[in-house]
């Protein structure tokens, strides 16, 4: 399945330009969809700027210390996200992880005191319901 990853509020909790503070357990559900043959492109609007920030996330997430795969594929401006809805990503083979996708858990940001990002614990749940963990 294609995995199209945004970063801002995914991964890390908002705070353009700057990266922000882990959002826990991220990387560990991106490593395990990675280890069962999944492809993860990187969807994030900071495609859409000429600023450097795109190259800084790639960085990010590409660190060794991470243990990901390579992370080298982007989307070439931000494609909006479909839904979170795992029955039309096992139809149509593509899933959005993205906390602007409707329907997808969300928990309060741990370090700025405002805001909201993507729960992956609840979302590793339900991909492991799915079959696609």
């Amino acid at each position: 399945m294609t995995i199209y990853l945004d970063f801002d509020g995914t991964v890390v909790e908002h705070h353009y330009p700057a990266i922000g503070a882990d959002n826990p357990h991220a990387i560990r559900v991106i490593r395990a969809l990675q280890a069962r043959g999944h492809s993860v492109i990187l969807n994030t609007y900071r495609a859409d700027l000429n600023d450097g920030s795109l190259e800084e996330s790639l960085a990010y997430l590409n660190d060794p210390e991470r243990k990901l795969l390579p992370i080298t594929e982007h989307t070439p401006l931000k494609i909006h996200p479909g839904p979170f809805d795992l029955n039309e990503a096992k139809r149509f083979n593509k899933l959005f992880l993205d906390d602007i996708a409707e329907n997808i858990p969300l928990i309060p940001n741990r370090v700025l005191d405002h805001g909201l990002m993507v729960d992956w614990v609840s979302v590793e749940l339900e991909l492991q319901q799915f079959g696609l963990l």
